[in-house]
């Protein structure tokens, strides 16, 4: 099997239970690399009102780096504050670059300090952490990676330590430069809870081994299940609640990503075609039409399927619609596992959710990263942070 292909062969599971099942993963292969970029001070940059562009910047370093070579499918993770990937050795080099370009992008278009490096495996394995790669099908079209093996938290950490990831960060004599965005887009209006709430949730489970993690996490991902029902029932986004936005605020973050190195002219036409795509998209998905091949009455079901709403990086993720009440009777649950120190947790809970798009083409292959309005899965993060230090974990 040749390395490029190693994600592309890997099994596709049924569902997302298989998370907790290490007998689903596979080894990342010795030449691949660990690709990790988030925001700096995230948190300060969503009480200023930029949650938004946060979102945005992280799916850029997703779309600019899947965009080097689409043919080659690479396991992904947004984290609402940034994004990681894993690489193929000969993609490093133009990685690099893409990266490079988005932290310049990140910097000039929203003032934003973006942290990017690159981290090979063995260095990974060295350290005494292991990337195991797992996917499970999210819908007919949307295949989800998860993670294992605390290696890409430990890519992510590395990156962070002033001297020991300094070899690995890339942050130096950054000039101005380009990479491609083609298929971002930010276009639809925040999506409103259909029970009340939308939270944003991160778990990290604290055991001595990683069997012993597994069979926790497997625990909590049922309890959730019990306390919020079916993915139909919980997911933050739903037909009924997509509404495309005319909203100059919201659509600016998509125009400054995809304009950022050019001149006004170009821009004022990126915002007609802006503006006269989502007049179009309005009145064919209003009216059920099928236009150049695309079954646009379709479109929105296709999407609420091509969500990715719950996630596992060694790390589990969610985005859930629910009531008071049910996000009451979760963290009554998590906080008895943080008693008994089996996990730290995070939860931030809002009114709606916001989503970012990937579009490959409007036939299927489109597809939506969410997060939680307001600060999401980074203001959930502080929270779990601060157990870990206040637990002396």
């Amino acid at each position: 099997m040749l390395s490029d292909n190693y994600y592309s062969k890997l099994p596709i599971h049924a569902d997302f239970s298989v998370v907790s099942d290490l007998s689903k993963y596979s080894k990342l292969p010795d030449d691949w690399f660990i690709v990790a970029a988030d925001i700096q001070n995230s948190t300060g940059a969503i009480k200023s009102g930029k949650y938004k562009a946060v979102n945005i910047v992280g799916v850029s370093v997703i779309t600019a780096i899947r965009n080097i070579s689409p043919s080659i499918l690479l396991p992904s993770m947004f984290g609402g504050d940034g994004a990681s990937l894993c690489i193929p050795a000969d993609l490093v080099g133009q990685a690099k670059k893409a990266l490079v370009a988005t932290k310049f992008m990140a910097e000039k278009q929203f003032d934003l300090k973006l942290r990017i490096g690159i981290v090979p495996i063995d260095v990974v394995r060295n350290a005494g952490h292991e990337v195991f790669v797992a996917r499970y099908r999210m819908s007919e079209y949307y295949n989800q990676a998860a993670f294992a093996g605390g290696g890409i938290e430990y890519a992510e950490s590395l990156l962070k330590d002033k001297l020991k990831g300094q070899q690995y960060r890339y942050e130096d004599n950054i000039e101005e430069t380009s990479t491609d965005y083609s298929g971002l887009e930010c276009r639809w209006d925040n999506i409103p809870s259909k029970h009340g709430e939308t939270i944003a949730l991160i778990v990290k489970v604290l055991a001595p081994s990683i069997e012993e993690e597994s069979i926790i996490y497997n625990e909590i991902i049922s309890r959730v299940q019990q306390i919020y029902g079916t993915d139909d029932e919980c997911r933050p986004v739903y037909e009924t609640g997509l509404s495309l936005t005319a909203d100059t605020d919201k659509l600016t973050n998509e125009v400054r990503v995809r304009t950022c190195n050019e001149n006004a002219w170009t821009v004022l036409k990126y915002w007609v075609k802006l503006y006269a795509q989502n007049i179009l998209g309005w009145i064919f998905m209003t009216f059920n039409l099928n236009v150049t091949g695309t079954p646009w009455g379709t479109y929105k079901i296709d999407l609420v399927k091509n969500t990715d709403f719950k996630k596992f990086d060694g790390v589990l993720r969610q985005v859930i619609s629910g009531t008071q009440k049910q996000r009451e009777e979760l963290e009554a649950y998590l906080n008895e596992k943080y008693l008994k120190k089996q996990c730290v947790y995070g939860i931030h809970f809002s009114n709606s959710a916001l989503m970012t798009c990937m579009i490959d083409n409007r036939c299927g292959e489109h597809f939506h990263f969410v997060d939680a309005a307001d600060g999401g899965y980074a203001i959930a993060a502080l929270q779990m942070k601060e157990q870990i230090k206040s637990a002396n974990l």
